[in-house]
């Protein structure tokens, strides 16, 4: 683009007129505006030097009458420095995308013309000046301003008017047409150009420039309008800008060609500033109703696409709360089409009743949803927007969780139930037997006659009937609660009664059972499971002593206070052979056991009970060279560090 603008220059001969000596049609200036505008102002010495080389240009191709002079420079340079500023500001006020800058609505059209007439007045008003300072400018008409400084002295204003209309309508549409280039080439193919609608909308702009020449009237100026409304109709601005082009381009010509007096080539200049103006504004207005059309159909292309891959079901409701649109899963739902839909209340789609709502089919079977409505404000009115979801298989879902819970829970109570009689059978074993034995006991000495004995042991069976209901009573609200029932009580006790209820089995295993008990210790516990704990302890031991072959059978009960204060350490170890080395892994299991008799759920609720006192029963080697077993209990009061003294042996 930049060769153009010194080659622009070359049209003056051809268009300046004869009478007052100017170009009535500026095309250099709205070359350089273009590209200032698309440079910016680093290159404008660039710009001014192509001036300057096309003056030289034009002195070369007719030396005799256009000589080349120092004084012809000043309007030269002067042109692209007026014009660059109008230039600056609108590269500024315009958007700018990847092609160019966009003059495709009103706004940029006003801000072009506006910017253009500040820039020419410029121009005018320094030829002008230059006139008046430079009297004796015999060849000012042959700078590439086109204008003759004798003929702006005789009548100044005329000719300011004729230099000031003149750039306008050329600097508007060449500088559009320059900054449109890009979007114009794309469109502009042979096939489309040979079409019927073209060809006839350039067989109007001749024909109505044919009706103005050679004689020129006001009159016929008025059908050059109808083309160029029907082409900027038909095509927006890009059509209004070539239409334009060569509007202008033909009245130029004109001008010089046929013989037209100085009055009557003011009036063609402002036609074609009045073509320019209406062309230009047309154009914009039809441009920006289309890309705003567009705009629309593509926003609506979009919504549309978006509803329709909506993960919910849409429904687009009037004023009146009528069905106006649907998507494709509102219309799969209920098994009707969306023209069917149209038009419908929103009552018949969808009901609502205690809380529920859901979607009549087609077939009249209600589909479980939950939907939300939003009112939305539009021209002359509002509109609903309603979102349904499908929540039939939430409901399902819902539905067999339930039924597995209540299996679940169904399961858990049997397993809790074999888990209770399990423990039941396992504990009140030793009870019962031990009450089994002294009835027998008893029957065979009352038989011998011997009372007093016969009265103690009926008491001792008394006490294990009783010691068994209190491990029922404590099993069952354990398992129910998981929790226990704590008192205070003291270490000593405990370990004792543990010892008494244990002495014939001890005695009769030919074992010892030692105890060493801190002094002063208060134990928080429940005191029949914490009995069972260490019965189970024990008498895990003395099947390990039956089957060991050690002649040193003892057991031992060590409990002291821990560190903290707060606990008691409790240790059962003996000198059996320990721990087997197959169920170590899995002793505290339930039914893990290596007696054939033994139903393997000793260690197991012991452990149970233990963490639910908050310690933990751990399982291990002790320093008797058996198996040892340790876990803590908390005390009812912080412990005294007071030596523990060995307690005399409980059952030799």
């Amino acid at each position: 683009m930049l060769a153009l603008y010194p080659l622009a220059g070359l049209l003056d001969p051809l268009l300046v007129s004869a009478v007052p000596g100017w170009a009535p049609w500026n095309v250099r200036a709205g070359i350089g505006l273009a590209l200032v505008m698309a440079w910016g102002p680093q290159r404008l010495p660039l710009l001014m030097a192509a001036a300057v080389a096309g003056l030289a240009l034009r002195a070369v191709l007719v030396p005799a009458s256009h000589p080349l002079a120092a004084s012809m420079a000043i309007p030269t340079l002067a042109e692209p420095l007026v014009f660059a500023l109008p230039a600056l500001l609108l590269a500024r006020r315009l958007r700018h995308d990847g092609e160019g800058f966009v003059l495709e609505d009103v706004d940029g059209v006003m801000r072009l013309a506006g910017l253009t007439m500040a820039g020419a007045l410029g121009q005018s008003l320094l030829l002008l000046a230059l006139a008046w300072v430079l009297p004796a400018w015999p060849l000012a008409g042959w700078t590439l301003t086109g204008w003759d400084g004798r003929a702006m002295t005789a009548d100044p204003l005329t000719v300011a008017l004729q230099h000031w209309v003149g750039d306008v309508a050329g600097v508007t549409v060449v500088a559009t047409l320059a900054l449109m280039a890009p979007r114009l080439a794309r469109p502009l193919h042979p096939a489309r150009l040979l079409r019927a609608q073209i060809l006839g909308q350039v067989a109007g702009i001749c024909l109505s420039v044919a009706v103005i020449f050679p004689r020129v009237v006001g009159s016929r100026f008025y059908p050059v309008f109808i083309p160029l409304v029907w082409v900027a109709a038909g095509s927006g601005l890009p059509g209004a800008v070539l239409a334009l082009a060569g509007l202008e381009a033909a009245l130029s010509l004109g001008i010089a060609v046929c013989d037209i007096q100085p009055y009557q080539a003011l009036k063609l200049q402002i036609l074609m500033l009045s073509l320019a103006m209406t062309g230009l504004l047309l154009g914009a207005v039809i441009s920006e109703r289309e890309r705003v059309r567009a705009a629309a159909a593509k926003g609506e292309a979009r919504l549309k696409t978006l509803i329709e891959l909506a993960p919910d079901g849409i429904v687009i409701l009037d004023a009146d709360g009528r069905v106006e649109e649907v998507n494709r899963l509102v219309a799969d739902l209920t098994g009707r089409t969306p023209d069917i839909l149209r038009g419908r209340p929103l009552a018949d789609l969808l009901r609502r009743e205690g809380g529920e709502e859901w979607l009549v089919g087609a077939d009249g079977r209600p589909l479980p949803v939950e939907s939300s409505l939003a009112m939305v404000e539009e021209t002359g009115g509002v509109m609903g927007v309603l979102t349904i979801r499908d929540i039939s298989a939430r409901k399902r879902a819902a539905a067999a969780l339930g039924q597995h819970r209540a299996a679940a829970e169904q399961a858990s109570r049997s397993h809790l139930t074999e888990e209770l009689a399990a423990a039941l059978a396992h504990e009140l074993n030793q009870p019962l037997s031990a009450i089994v034995s002294y009835t027998g006991a008893c029957r065979r000495i009352l038989e011998s006659e011997s009372q007093s004995k016969a009265l103690e042991l009926m008491g001792k069976a008394a006490a294990q009937a009783e010691r068994a209901g209190a491990i029922i009573r404590h099993l069952r609200e354990f398992y129910r609660t998981g929790q226990v029932d704590t008192a205070p009580v003291p270490a000593g006790d405990l370990v004792a009664g543990v010892a008494r209820l244990l002495a014939d089995e001890v005695a009769n295993a030919g074992a010892r059972l030692d105890v060493v008990v801190g002094d002063g210790l208060i134990l928080s516990i429940d005191r029949v499971q914490v009995e069972q704990v260490l019965i189970n302890l024990v008498r895990n031991a003395l099947d390990a002593l039956a089957d060991g072959a050690t002649a040193d059978r003892r057991i031992l009960i060590d409990m002291r206070a821990a560190e903290d204060g707060t606990h008691a350490d409790i240790r059962v170890a003996d000198t059996g052979p320990g721990i087997a080395a197959e169920v170590a892994g899995r002793l505290f299991a339930p039914f893990t056991t290596t007696r054939p008799t033994g139903m393997g759920l000793g260690l197991s609720i012991s452990r149970g009970i233990v963490e639910a006192h908050g310690g933990r029963l751990r399982a291990g080697t002790g320093t008797l060279g058996g198996a040892a077993f340790s876990f803590t209990l908390p005390l009812a009061l912080p412990a005294q560090e007071v030596p523990a003294q060995e307690a005399p042996n409980a059952a030799a």
